[in-house]
């Protein structure tokens, strides 16, 4: 028989914390199809999103402690199997984990951000008293001791495998008895002990896999002693409100050992503190699928841990100020140092009701009356349909801080709390035949009135780059409409305008209409300014011009804020900040390789190389020029038609001089093999002539 399975000390929520922070950390793999996520509070509004991390290995964040939220995880089509997506710490404790087979789209994972108040465990010893944890019950069964939960006043809830001798033969009830309202158990003068009459173990146990590890005790006597008190216990409405997800603090209970190698028993009731967490991460330990009717919880490397003898005891958590039931130590490590399985009781309710005859769920209807509260408002009303047989119906606040409500019958009126903003319950409960039901809830919030607290500056930008407008708004319930010349443009709920690849067409002025719960708003005008980039769409060609003339070189271009520069020959032409370049009365001197400069906000661009000959179109002796060959790999040749003495330069496409031979006569030879491959200009000049010819070096 397993008996070295554990019970947790659950943590009790208090409202007394609230505006505490409690610190997260989300681990993300780089799977490509992680396309985004965000975290939403309790009514899905954005609080704080991770999408622009995903470069990162790991993102850090704080948010409200004992608060719901939902890890919002968007996947793609692109998905890296049998990898993890992410992981959610909380307080260095990891509560979520997500693979990566979840599947296309989104996905929507609860949690909540709840703190340890103690550092209490059941190994290693820390006392409490009966009178705090009324429902616990020490079991005898056979040679074996467990603990259990008084649900009802002759009913009794267990682990199945207490009910189990070492064969998986079941204990006679003759053999059981429970002792209730003790402190120690071994202490023959404290509490009352009760006969069990029937052990009602569920049909599907299984002793091997300790699945549906569940048991009823009835006893022969009604149960009537100090300190020996039922417990509620979590149904599928506690559930669906966000009792038992990750990260919600619990208690567990019991008289196991507080020292698991010494095998020490403890002298007092011991209880501990434990974080309920998702079954994927205590997979990640137990390296095997956990059964969905198995609730984990604990600390990965925490020595915080139920422990032999626990067995069948509470693991409790806070629902609307008061405890219930949530499971039932069934199994863990023989360690006591980890995660360790609860029975999930809410998955039992009809088969208890079933067997028992207990109203474990009975609840009225959900007040109805406002859920949206603007900050400000003085005062709301609620009612329910009469309740048949209800002598009583006792309201309250959740937290009680919100304000002050007042009711004793069907209506109740409230008196908001001008300073208090944030989730609030309006819950109700009534008393049938001496019954007192579980609680209803209406979840309500009160909200920030809509405002605007900052938004981005006028921008200017270069087309191609993102642009991004924004607003920060407060409010509740948000919903962004953004439009130019009254157009609109994007709405939705992102406080974001952006354009990707912006271009000068997005120019010009706008403005963010804001509409929440609680008001409109609307942004001051935003400018847009796209400045198109530096491009040079023309520029004048090669050039002949007669001696004496006048002449424009011209370019022309696109762009923002332009400024020009001329060259010649590799030289800046000063006063040249003009898109043409005016040359007057030509001559030989103006003979060269041009080129212009364009700066502007966006970009510098430089033109294609000019060349611009000046010809005495009335000389007559000009000799003839000879340069062979035109195409080359190692040198040309150089010659005139007369004997007069000569000069050669040699230009690069760029129009910088690299080369330069002077006082030429009849042929020349020159040698090119170490310029690179390209096309040069070679001009032939004395002070009567220029000639220029091009030659392509291969």
């Amino acid at each position: 028989m397993k008996r070295y399975l554990f019970i947790f000390l659950l943590f009790l929520f208090s409202i007394s914390v609230l505006g505490q922070k409690v610190i997260i950390e989300v681990l993300q793999s780089k799977n490509p199809g992680l396309t985004g996520w965000q975290i939403l509070d309790n009514h899905n509004q954005p609080v704080f999103s991770g999408t622009e991390y995903l470069m990162f290995d790991s993102v850090n964040f704080s948010l409200e402690a004992n608060r719901f939220y939902y890890l919002k995880v968007s996947a793609s089509d692109k998905i890296d199997p049998g990898t993890n997506f992410l992981s959610l710490i909380l307080n260095d404790e990891p509560i979520l984990y997500i693979k990566s087979d979840i599947g296309q789209g989104d996905h929507l994972y609860p949690f909540f951000t709840g703190i340890r108040t103690i550092n209490a465990k059941i190994t290693g010893g820390a006392g409490t008293v009966i009178s705090d944890f009324p429902w616990q019950v020490y079991f005898i069964s056979g040679n074996f001791r467990c603990g259990g939960s008084i649900i009802g006043n002759k009913w009794i809830v267990t682990a199945a495998h207490c009910t189990k001798d070492d064969s998986g033969a079941t204990i006679p009830a003759s053999e059981m008895s429970v002792v209730v309202g003790v402190n120690n158990p071994q202490n023959p003068l404290e509490g009352e002990t009760y006969k069990v009459s029937q052990a009602i173990v569920n049909s599907g146990y299984n002793d091997q896999t300790l699945l549906n590890d569940i048991a009823l005790l009835k006893l022969v006597d009604t149960i009537n002693f100090a300190n020996a008190k039922p417990i509620k216990l979590v149904d599928a409405n506690d559930v669906a409100e966000g009792a038992i997800i990750p990260g919600v603090m619990s208690w567990v209970t019991g008289w196991g050992y507080i020292h698991v190698n010494l095998n020490v028993l403890p002298t007092s009731l011991q209880k501990v503190q434990l974080p309920i967490i998702s079954l994927a991460q205590a997979e990640t330990v137990w390296g095997t699928t956990i059964p969905a009717t198995d609730l984990m919880a604990g600390f990965l490397n925490g020595n915080k841990d139920a422990c032999n003898g626990d067995s069948g005891g509470p693991l409790v958590v806070p629902v609307l100020g008061e405890y219930k039931l949530a499971g039932i130590v069934s199994w863990g490590s023989q360690n006591c140092d980890t995660y360790g399985a609860y029975t999930r009781v809410s998955d039992f309710i009809d088969w208890i009701k079933t067997n028992t005859g207990l109203s474990i769920d009975f609840r009225p209807p959900i007040p109805r009356g406002d859920s949206i509260i603007c900050q400000g408002t003085e005062s709301s009303q609620y009612s329910v349909p009469v309740v048949t047989g209800a002598t009583v119906y006792e309201w309250a606040l959740y937290p009680a801080s919100a304000g002050a409500i007042t009711g004793n019958s069907k209506d109740a009126s409230v008196i908001w709390n001008p300073a208090y903003t944030g989730s609030v319950n309006v819950i109700l409960r009534v008393t049938v035949s001496d019954k007192v039901s579980n609680w209803s809830r209406l979840d309500a919030n009160i909200a920030f009135n809509t405002r605007l607290l900052t938004q981005s500056a006028d921008t200017a930008l270069c087309t191609g780059l993102q642009a991004t407008m924004f607003v920060n708004v407060e409010g509740y319930n948000l919903r962004y409409t953004w439009l130019k010349a009254n157009q609109v443009i994007q709405s939705g709920t992102s406080n974001k305008l952006i354009f990707p690849t912006s271009s000068v067409g997005e120019s010009g002025t706008y403005i963010c209409q804001v509409t929440g719960s609680c008001g409109t708003v609307t942004s001051n005008p935003i400018t847009l300014t796209i400045y198109p980039l530096t491009k040079i769409t023309n520029v004048s060609p090669n050039t002949e011009a007669p001696f004496g003339n006048d002449l424009t070189l011209s370019v022309t271009s696109e762009g923002h804020d332009l400024t020009y520069q001329w060259q010649k020959d590799g030289d800046a032409i000063s006063n040249s900040n003009i898109s043409g370049l005016f040359l007057q009365n030509l001559n030989a001197s103006d003979i060269g390789i041009y080129k212009v400069t364009v700066t502007g906000t966006c970009g510098v661009q430089t033109s294609d190389s000019i060349y611009l000959y000046v010809k005495r179109s009335n000389y007559t002796a000009d000799p003839q020029v000879f340069v062979w060959p035109s195409i080359t790999t190692t040198e040309f040749n150089v010659a005139l038609n007369n004997d007069a003495f000569y000069n050669i330069q040699i230009f690069n496409s760029s129009g910088i001089k690299i080369r330069e031979q002077l006082s030429c006569r009849y042929q020349t030879t020159v040698n090119i093999s170490t310029l690179g491959a390209g096309v040069y200009l070679i001009e032939v000049y004395n002070k009567d002539f220029r000639k220029s010819v091009k030659v392509i070096k291969v």
